[in-house]
């Protein structure tokens, strides 16, 4: 057994997070790091705060260059950032150093690290609400048909702030990184990545990371409350353990912590909290097709307008 079962050759279908997990590996995030590179030297460009041809070909070459993630492990663990070792590489392979020289220009590596683990998050966060919607279409149709009526509305409650906090969510905590003090190039770099412009500094008291593990965490716990009493089967008994997962994977995240200390908890805790989110919202969503292919014996009744009201919000009607 692997040290996660994610990456368990038998244990990664039982806990299998789908799309979630493609964002949560090391190709994932030196793409990501690409393009915030190539990203911040076209806006700087734009800007007048780099020459324009050298912020052409940086920008290009981030879109074309592959890097092998295993050639940076040497100097990453050297600097506790695996962004020197980056932009050396990139530098290598452009084989230009008149334009190399401004990679990286007048930012710092947690902002190169900090703005691609924000793509990576916006990304997750939009499955998430693919698969919540999916869900909650589920949950609609079980609690019509009035099997486990309960279960199905207990869960589905505890969705909907979830669903409807997230667009809240993304403009507070999805935000680019870039020190330095220049606003106005903060504001066209987030706009250039699709990220919200936090009007600050976040990098070192981490409130962003810390407000998305908070709401993957409260939805695991809301995907847990679909198995109905008693269930004892795969797919419950999954959901379960990812609640108490993900509940002490959240511990790890204290709000005084800061700085590289910090940045290190995340690397060790929050793909692993993401991964189990989704594997938790697969299961829930196996859990809800199994419920609706069960007799409906042993429903108890619900309130008056319980069920009207759920559709309703829902379905956004």
């Amino acid at each position: 057994m692997t040290a996660t079962p994610f990456d368990s050759a038998h244990l990664h279908k039982l806990f299998a997070a789908g799309a979630l997990g493609k964002l949560f590996s090391d190709s994932a995030e030196i793409r990501a790091m690409m393009i915030v590179l190539g990203t911040l030297a076209k806006v700087q460009g734009d800007a007048g705060v780099i020459p324009e041809t050298a912020a052409r070909a940086i920008h290009r070459a981030s879109l074309e260059l592959q890097i092998d993630p295993r050639g940076l492990a040497e100097r990453t663990a050297e600097d506790g950032s695996a962004v020197p070792a980056l932009v050396e590489a990139f530098a290598g392979l452009m084989q230009a150093p008149d334009y190399a020289q401004y990679l990286l220009h007048d930012a710092r590596p947690q902002d190169i690290e900090d703005s691609a683990l924000m793509l990576r998050l916006r990304q997750a966060l939009v499955i998430c609400e693919t698969e919540i919607e999916a869900l909650l279409g589920q949950l609609a149709a079980l609690a019509r048909s009035e099997r486990q009526p309960c279960a199905a509305l207990s869960c589905g409650r505890s969705l909907l702030p979830l669903r409807d906090a997230l667009p809240e969510l993304r403009e507070r905590a999805v935000c680019v990184s870039l020190g330095g003090g220049d606003a106005a190039l903060r504001a066209a770099f987030a706009e250039a990545l699709n990220l919200s412009d936090p009007v600050r500094d976040w990098s070192e008291e981490r409130s962003g990371p810390r407000a998305i593990a908070d709401w993957a965490a409260q939805l695991t716990q809301a995907l847990a409350l679909i198995r109905a009493p008693g269930e004892t089967g795969t797919e419950a008994s999954a959901l379960a353990a990812l609640w108490v997962h993900s509940s002490a994977i959240r511990s790890m995240f204290p709000s005084v912590q800061c700085g590289t200390a910090a940045r290190f908890t995340e690397w060790l805790a929050l793909p692993q909290l993401m991964l189990g989110t989704g594997a938790a919202l697969a299961h829930a969503r196996a859990l809800a097709d199994a419920m609706m292919r069960r007799d409906s014996a042993g429903s108890r009744p619900l309130e008056p307008g319980a069920l009207d009201r759920f559709i309703a919000a829902a379905t956004r009607g």
